[in-house]
């Protein structure tokens, strides 16, 4: 396994190019990101009841959120501070693990881990855990 310095910048990159994708609020883009021909992403929230087993049910409450936002944070999307940022990989797999934090409500950070393998050689996303962080 690599760490750090070998692909850090690919994997980073790629972080920087999803959260675009919520910034401009483009479902289609956004979809890119993940395995749509299996259908699999595990997503954990650390909104209450927005924890998905599926692709189609995550990228149903992405879109609601993007049409009709939150009553949390900031009520809509907003550009995220990334801080403490590590990645793993290896030639067919990648962790990446970063705290977050909503710039209208930077208190508590969310922990966020993303589990990404390449498919059709290219990286998806198939696991997101975000949890604020425990205590705060």
């Amino acid at each position: 396994m690599k760490t750090n310095n070998d692909g850090y910048k690919e994997i980073i990159d790629f972080l920087d190019a999803y959260n675009e994708c919520f910034y401009e609020k483009d479902i289609e883009k956004l979809k890119k990101f993940y395995d749509t021909k299996n259908n699999r992403l595990i997503y954990f929230d650390n909104h209450k009841n927005n924890d998905t087993y599926d692709l189609e049910q995550h990228l149903k409450l992405v879109s609601d959120f993007f049409k009709y936002g939150k009553e949390t944070e900031s009520g809509g999307v907003e550009p995220l501070i990334i801080e403490n940022t590590h990645v793993f990989y290896t030639e067919k797999s990648a962790c990446l693990c970063y705290i977050a934090r909503y710039q209208s409500f930077p208190d508590p950070a969310v922990r966020c881990t993303l589990y990404l393998e390449r498919v059709d050689n290219e990286w998806k996303i198939i696991h997101v855990h975000c949890s604020f962080e425990p205590n705060k």
